[in-house]
C-alpha cells in the first residue's frame, strides 16, 4: 500500500483550491457599452416604465456604481477607454467629425482626429497577455465612425494593429436591421463561442439609443399601448419625451444583453466572466430627463458625465453590491491591465486608477479626484468652452470666455438653448447637498473655489493641455451664432 502513498499525495494536490497557492486563471472580460443612455434610463437606477430584465439581473447579481463618470461625447470617452489617459493629454477632447462654429466669441484649440495604436493600446495590452480580442460595432476614436468598413482596410491589417483579433461585420444600420443592436450582438457570440477555452475580451460597441432609433416595431407597439406616444421623428423631439420608440429600443437592447448573459451560461463561463454595462455618456436631452441632475449629454453638468454601471463577476463581486465612490472611463485601462497580470510599457503613462479593490470590496484607489477638460463648443447642446474639477462632493466648472445662461430658456432644437454671456466665469457646487447643480456656491466657498482651480492648473501642465483663444473675428452684434450652428449639424 506504501507504494500508492506519492500518486495519492499528487492527486489530492492536484485537486487543491487555488486559495491554497494554485493561480487562478484571468477572467473573462465582456465589455457592453450603450451610446448616450443616460444615469436614470434603466430599471437598476430606478425606472420601472422600461422593461430591462436583464440589466435588473446584472444588478442582482453584481455591484451598481452610483457616481460612475464618462466624458460629455463619446469619441473623448473612448479615447479615455483605450488609452487610459484624461483627453486632455490625449488630445482627443471633442467628437473626431465635429467642426467649431467659426462665428464664436473663441476659436478652440484643435482636437485629435486620429489615436493611434501606440496610444488606444488596450486591446494590445489585453493580446499581449494572452486574451483573445474582438469587437462589433462602433468605432469612433479613428477614420470611421463604425468598426465594419475598416476591418479590409490596410490588406485587413488596420484592427490587428489595434490588437483586436477579430471585428464583426454588423454595420450601423437601418430600421431593418434595429441599428445593428441584434447583429453586434451575433458577432461577439461567435466571437465568445470560438474563444471560449481561453481569456477573452468582448468589446460590444452599440449604437442604440443613439438617435435615429430604429426599434423593432412590436415593441414599440407594446409601449404604446402602456400609454406612450410614438415618436414624430427618429431623431426624438424634446417635447415628446420619453417615446415609444425610445423605451423600445432600451428594452430591445437588453434582451441582446440576454441572449450574451445566456451564452456565457451555456459555456459553463459565468462564473470567472467580468461582465460590465456601461454608457458613453449622459443622455441627449431631447430624448430623456436626466432629473434630478442637471444636464445632459455634451455638458460637464453630472447629466451629461454620470452614467449607468453595472459590473458582475461571480467569483470575486459581491451579489446585489453598491458603490459610490468616483470611477471614470480612464480607469478600465489599469484594472483590466491588474486582472490580466498584464506588462505595462514604461512609455504608456496611465491617468486611471485600478478599482479591482471598489469591485471586490476590499478598498478604494486613493485618487480623490476627476477632472474634464472641454475647451470646444458643443452648440447643440449648449455647452462653451470649459474645465471641469471633481473632488469628493465639491465640482467647480471654469468657462473660459463665454458661457449659456439657460435659465428659464425653453428648449429647442437638439439642446437648451439662453443668452450668451461673455467673459470667464467659475461657477462651484456641493454635490452631497446639491445633486442636481441649481446653486452656485462659489463666492460663499472662496477657498474651496481657489483650492479646486489651483488643482485644476495643475492638471492642465501635468496633460499639457490646450486652451482656446480670443476670436478676433467675433461680432457681439451677433448674438444668435450658436442656434444657427446647432441648426448646421448634428455633432455625435
Amino acid at each position: 500500500m506504501l507504494c500508492f502513498a506519492p500518486l495519492l499525495l499528487l492527486a489530492a494536490a492536484l485537486m487543491l483550491p487555488s486559495s491554497v497557492g494554485v493561480a487562478a486563471p484571468p477572467p473573462n472580460i465582456v465589455f457592453i457599452l450603450a451610446d448616450d443612455l443616460g444615469w436614470n434610463g434603466i430599471g437598476p437606477y430606478g425606472n420601472k416604465d422600461v422593461s430591462t430584465p436583464h440589466l435588473d439581473r446584472l444588478a442582482r447579481e453584481g455591484m451598481t456604481f452610483h457616481r460612475a463618470y464618462a466624458e460629455p461625447q463619446c469619441t473623448p470617452t473612448r479615447g479615455a477607454f483605450f488609452s487610459g489617459q484624461w483627453p486632455a493629454r490625449t488630445g482627443m477632447f471633442a467628437v473626431t467629425h465635429e467642426m467649431d462654429p467659426f462665428a464664436a466669441p473663441l476659436t478652440p484649440p484643435p482636437h485629435a482626429m486620429v489615436m493611434p495604436p501606440a496610444t488606444a493600446s488596450l486591446a494590445l495590452m489585453l493580446r499581449a497577455a494572452g486574451y483573445a480580442t474582438g469587437l462589433s460595432g462602433k468605432w469612433h476614436i479613428a477614420d470611421n465612425y463604425n468598426a465594419a468598413p475598416l476591418r479590409a482596410r490596410d490588406g485587413g491589417k488596420y484592427f490587428d494593429r489595434y490588437g483586436f483579433d477579430f471585428v464583426g461585420a454588423a454595420a450601423n444600420g437601418s430600421p431593418e436591421k434595429d441599428k445593428s443592436t441584434a447583429g453586434i450582438t451575433d458577432d461577439m457570440l461567435g466571437f465568445i463561442e470560438a474563444n471560449r477555452a481561453r481569456p477573452f475580451f468582448a468589446y460590444l460597441a452599440h449604437h442604440a439609443p443613439h438617435a435615429t432609433l430604429e426599434p423593432p416595431k412590436a415593441l414599440v407597439e407594446k409601449y404604446v399601448a402602456r400609454g406612450y406616444r410614438k415618436s414624430s421623428t427618429p431623431l426624438t423631439a424634446y417635447r415628446e419625451r420619453p417615446t415609444a420608440d425610445y423605451y423600445a429600443t432600451l428594452e430591445h437592447l437588453d434582451t441582446q444583453i440576454g441572449r450574451v448573459l445566456a451564452k456565457l451560461d451555456e459555456f459553463g463561463l459565468t462564473q470567472n466572466t467580468l461582465v460590465i454595462f456601461s454608457s458613453d455618456n449622459g443622455g441627449l436631452n431631447r430624448m430623456a430627463d436626466m432629473a434630478p441632475l442637471r444636464g445632459a449629454k455634451g455638458m460637464t453638468y453630472e447629466g451629461g458625465v454620470r452614467v449607468p454601471l453595472l459590473a458582475r463577476w461571480p467569483a470575486r463581486i459581491k451579489p446585489a453590491s453598491s458603490n459610490a465612490v468616483p470611477v471614470h472611463f480612464v480607469d478600465w485601462y489599469p484594472t483590466f491591465a491588474a486582472l490580466a497580470d498584464a506588462k505595462l510599457s514604461a512609455s504608456q503613462k496611465l491617468d486611471g486608477e485600478n478599482i479591482l479593490s471598489l469591485l471586490t470590496g476590499t478598498g478604494r484607489p486613493a485618487r480623490d479626484t476627476l477632472w474634464w477638460h472641454t475647451p470646444t463648443y458643443t452648440t447643440p447642446f449648449a455647452r462653451t468652452p470649459c474645465s471641469t474639477i471633481l473632488r469628493d462632493d465639491w465640482k467647480l466648472i471654469h468657462y473660459f470666455g463665454d458661457f449659456l445662461d439657460v435659465t428659464g430658456a425653453v428648449p429647442e432644437n437638439e439642446g437648451a438653448f439662453g443668452k450668451l454671456v461673455l467673459g470667464a466665469r467659475t461657477e462651484l457646487y456641493h454635490l452631497a447637498t446639491d445633486p442636481g447643480e441649481t446653486t452656485d456656491v462659489a463666492v460663499k466657498n472662496p477657498a474651496k473655489a481657489a483650492e479646486l482651480m489651483a488643482a485644476l492648473k495643475k492638471l492642465w501642465a501635468d496633460t499639457g493641455a490646450t486652451f482656446p483663444k480670443t476670436n478676433l473675428a467675433y461680432r457681439p452684434d451677433n448674438p444668435n451664432w450658436w442656434k444657427r450652428a446647432a441648426a448646421s449639424k448634428s455633432p455625435d
